[in-house]
């Protein structure tokens, strides 16, 4: 698959000394407020793995685990849609660059002339530092530098504690955002081989190895809530190792802390794994996003699967038009190039065709159909996709999460009740995958609570509503999403007013 060997840990990082000094650095770090001796983990050394988490305890589903804060917080490596403070993340109607000249976007509050030290102060300094060139213009590619440029104000605990993660190099045909700041010759004093080049490199390949995705949420001048998401670098998450069965989820309040709860049981002794790829992908998709983002080939029990635990969210639809029922899947799904076969009528087809059709398939789903209103979903599913896809193959599933997002209160019955049969639909795919008290599992249940009410609204059957599985939904929604900075507008009423939040 790959011409590039896979990555493996750095041994010198898992020495009984290196990782009790880590830990204390660590602890040190995340403070009182943060952490405790009674949370149920550990650094300890797994063979295959390097450094990982470790059960101290037996641990319950829908356990607190840690909690973390970031080290490193700040833009990602894409484009926005909207304009906002690189400081705040206040949201800009109008360009508003930094009087310091270091041609960032920046609201009247940070900007340098406001207060002799704003919260923007200290990293302008250091951009100007390296004088950048065309000073009256906003440079996208510094914004996009911005969260390794912070790292050069770590403190001497803070620097220890990033250099001590795993930073993988960047694949040769990867061009990071700091290479991008020496080819589009954005400053005048950061001459390649320079201490400062070499240290944003260093960080550079530790954020794409370890950062996750979160996110602050914004008001712009009409209050308007906007969704900012950013990328931060949190030490405990990193730690945990990959299983594409993961036991924990997490997410992130409206602090940036992030909150990880054992979504299954976990006994005394076991690693805490998180997922680093997505729930409801095929499992060609997962390996190949693992290889190219993580340098690594994952070979966990639902990785050799065929079926994926009887989900076949890979499979394909058998190509014979006389064998309508029959589901194509790999012949070995730890092997890349592996031949695929119809579990029915035998059919075999050789990988370069069956990645000819996944592309195709993919290009259709998230380049066209997924971009369309609820009625356009609903059309293209029952009308086209359903042709050559599986109900349950991972763009259907995909394609059907939009419309489960889409598809809202105002809504006509008859796409209510096909909301309501996704969602049912996705949620006994994750409960065959045995994925647990997982986020998505919290999004699917609040959504679900939300649609048999309306439908039970215009049935004119609210004395019937809300049933105890539709109370089970909404404790489930509760429990999952309750720490969750971006959760539903409502949840909050809905979990009171229904005796949910206790």
């Amino acid at each position: 698959m790959a011409t590039e060997e896979a990555v493996q840990p750095d041994a010198s990082l898992a020495s009984p000394e290196r990782v009790a000094a880590f830990k204390a650095d660590l602890v040190a770090f995340l403070g009182e407020k943060l952490y405790s001796p009674e949370q149920p983990w550990d650094i300890a050394v797994f063979e295959g793995y390097g450094r990982g988490l470790v059960a101290t305890r037996d641990i319950a589903v829908n356990e607190l685990i840690f909690l973390d804060r970031p080290i490193l917080v700040g833009p990602r490596v894409n484009n926005y849609d909207v304009i906002f403070c690189a400081s705040c993340c206040r949201i800009q109607k109008r360009l508003t660059l930094c009087s310091g000249g270091c041609r960032l976007p920046i609201c009247a509050d940070c900007d340098r002339s406001a207060a002799l030290e704003t919260p923007h102060t200290a990293e302008c300094t250091v951009i100007t530092s390296w004088q950048p060139k065309d000073q009256k213009r906003y440079c996208k590619t510094i914004l996009y530098a911005l969260t390794s440029i912070r790292a050069m104000l770590l403190n001497d605990l803070e620097s220890r504690i990033v250099f001590n993660l795993e930073g993988h190099a960047p694949r040769k045909d990867m061009i990071t955002e700091i290479d991008r700041l020496l080819k589009d010759q954005i400053f005048a004093n950061l001459p390649e081989g320079s201490p400062n080049l070499h240290f944003l490199r260093r960080i550079v390949n530790v954020l794409n190895t370890n950062a996750f995705e979160t996110f602050r949420i914004v008001q712009d001048e009409e209050n308007n809530d906007h969704e900012i998401i950013l990328r931060g670098l949190y030490i405990l998450g990193a730690l945990m190792n990959h299983h594409c069965l993961a036991n924990v989820r997490y997410v992130f309040d409206e602090n940036q802390v992030m909150w990880c709860h054992a979504s299954r049981p976990i006994r005394k002794g076991e690693q805490i794994f998180n997922n680093y790829s997505k729930v409801l992908w095929g499992t060609q998709h997962r390996i190949i996003h693992l290889w190219f983002s993580k340098h690594f080939l994952c070979e966990c029990e639902r990785c050799r699967d065929v079926t994926e635990l009887g989900t076949y969210l890979g499979a394909l639809k058998c190509v014979r038009e006389r064998c309508p029922d029959g589901r194509l899947v790999s012949l070995n799904p730890l092997k890349i190039a592996s031949a695929w076969q119809c579990d029915k009528c035998g059919l075999q087809m050789g990988n370069l065709k069956v990645t000819k059709i996944q592309e195709i398939a993919g290009r259709m789903v998230l380049n066209n159909a997924i971009k369309r209103d609820e009625a356009g979903i609903l059309e293209y599913l029952n009308d086209h996709v359903s042709r050559f896809l599986l109900p349950c193959n991972q763009f259907t599933v995909e394609l059907k999460l939009q419309a489960i997002r889409k598809i809202q209160g105002e809504a006509c019955l008859e796409h209510l009740m096909e909301k309501e049969r996704f969602c049912r639909e996705i949620l006994t795919i994750l409960e065959q995958l045995k994925y647990g008290e997982c986020f998505v599992k919290g999004v699917l249940a609040y959504e679900l609570f939300k649609v048999r009410m309306t439908i039970a609204q215009r049935r004119d059957e609210q004395g019937c509503f809300p049933d105890e599985p539709a109370l089970d939904n909404l404790r489930t929604a509760w429990t999952i999403l309750q720490h969750s900075g971006n959760r539903p507008r409502d949840l909050d009423q809905l979990a009171q007013c229904y005796g949910c939040n206790v």
